[in-house]
């Protein structure tokens, strides 16, 4: 009975390792910058402020010695704090420990569509931080509600997305490799 099991519990173990190392690497990578803001969050906030100056946004970033965070002022009035999660590193590695742990007979996928993804997550969260900040200062009341719940639904609905186009591509590849099979 247990052998019915065995190609979702072989999933489920991979993923929780993959998960687990890539969640202790980020900590790890996170501490080792404390008590400033990581690298990857400075890049992820200088990007975002580049972004909404293109669209004509004010944006001006700081940083304050003794905090892990990004400040961003915008229009010289409203200032958010961007920090270490916001950054999205986190849901890129929940996103690739998905396809490492549900990869199909053909691993030349991975190389194209994690990268794919990142990029994906990457550029929603650019856009996500430059509208979280634009509804900090039209409807600062508003601005939990929006960070916590509408945003934090949206990123991981779009994540789940990207995961049930990953299933397809193996479903696909899987039959793809069948059919060659009994053509021989």
């Amino acid at each position: 009975m247990l052998d019915n099991f065995k190609p979702t519990l072989n999933f489920l173990l991979r993923f929780i390792i993959i998960y687990g190392v890539g969640s202790l690497l980020y900590s790890l990578y996170i501490a080792h910058h404390d008590p400033k803001p990581d690298g990857v969050t400075e890049l992820v906030a200088n990007q975002m402020a580049w972004t909404m100056n293109v669209f004509g946004q004010q944006v001006e970033l700081y940083e304050v010695e003794t905090d892990p965070y990004v400040g961003v002022m915008y229009n010289e009035t409203q200032s958010v704090s961007i920090f270490e999660g916001c950054n999205g590193l986190a849901v890129m590695i929940l996103f690739a420990a998905f396809v490492f742990a549900f990869r199909g007979t053909n691993n030349r996928a991975v190389i194209w569509f994690i990268p794919l993804g990142f990029l994906f997550i990457h550029l929603f969260n650019i856009l996500r931080l430059a509208l979280l900040i634009v509804i900090n200062y039209y409807y600062t009341n508003a601005f939990h509600f929006y960070h916590k719940f509408v945003f934090t639904g949206i990123i991981y609905a779009f994540v789940l997305l990207l995961w049930i186009w990953w299933v397809q591509i193996q479903k696909k590849q899987t039959l793809d490799a069948d059919l060659s099979t009994d053509d021989h």
